[in-house]
């Protein structure tokens, strides 16, 4: 009877292990279901995650939800992706410079600088690109041109300054009146150390004149009055140009030495670069 007892205990507790404990064994299982077409998942069971893959986030970007390791995986992988479209983009630009950075040497020596024209578009010339336009001090100069010192000149010297204007006049009589501009260290007339000489471009006739000394400077202009201002070491190069119909103009400029000395080249080239355009004055 006793047997008997402990065999019906024993096929009780069965059953009572069989209706109480099915779920126990699936604690560490996560159930999961597809959302649809974008392929996310979420996270069903309220169980310990999958510890190979981590827990099911939400994706910042697009609001998937999925598996740690693989939005980390994601992650890493477009980060790679846009290094290397960064990495591409840089060296484009890097080979685009080149070509512009070579194209600016190879011109940088050559520019043919800037237009200037007077006399209501007759005279017309071509200025080197290191000068520089600028306002004129004296209502009689039409065109003004700032030319930089030379780097031999000292600090406070002053730049060259380049002026054309028409005037009347015969050409002796104007050359004259430049040389009462000058002194001479010596005592020497300046008429007896200028240089004068003639030459033509096209069918303009060109009267050149050379002369350096003290210049009895009027900054206001010949015409302006005011006090006198001594320059010693001074240089003027003056082109009288006589263009038939179109007048006569001059072309002058003075500065330091050194400076004139050193543009010397550049104002005869500027001077020579003359074109005559009688048609924009209505001749």
């Amino acid at each position: 009877m006793l047997f008997s007892s402990k065999l019906y205990f024993l096929g009780l507790l069965s059953v009572v292990a069989l209706v109480v404990l099915p779920g126990c064994g699936d604690e560490k299982k996560e159930e999961v279901v597809n959302k649809g077409q974008t392929g996310g998942m979420r996270r069903i069971s309220s169980g310990p995650v999958n510890l190979a893959r981590g827990p099911i986030l939400d994706d910042p970007v697009t609001g998937e939800q999925i598996y740690a390791s693989d939005l980390k995986k994601r992650q890493d992988a477009e980060a790679a992706k846009a290094a290397e479209a960064e990495a591409a983009k840089m060296g484009e630009g890097a080979e685009a410079e080149t070509p512009k950075a070579a194209e600016t040497s190879d011109t940088a020596g050559t520019s043919e600088g800037f237009d200037v024209s007077v006399a209501k578009g007759a005279l017309n010339f071509m200025a080197p690109s290191s000068w520089e336009k600028t306002k004129p001090r004296s209502f009689v100069v039409e065109y003004e041109i700032a030319i930089p010192k030379s780097k031999d000149e000292a600090d406070d010297a002053a730049n060259g300054r380049l002026t054309i204007m028409g005037a009347g006049g015969s050409v002796q009589a104007n050359i004259d009146r430049w040389y009462g501009q000058y002194s001479q260290p010596d005592g020497s007339k300046t008429a007896d150390v200028a240089k004068v000489t003639e030459s033509e471009v096209g069918d303009c006739k060109i009267t050149w004149v050379d002369m350096s000394g003290t210049l009895m400077d009027k900054p206001g202009g010949p015409m302006a009055g005011g006090k006198v201002v001594e320059r010693e070491n001074y240089r003027t190069l003056a082109a009288i140009i006589q263009a038939g119909e179109v007048g006569q103009y001059f072309v002058k400029v003075y500065g330091p030495k050194k400076t004139i000395t050193e543009n010397e080249p550049a104002f005869k080239a500027f001077v020579e670069s003359l074109k005559l355009n009688s048609e924009a004055k209505g001749l």
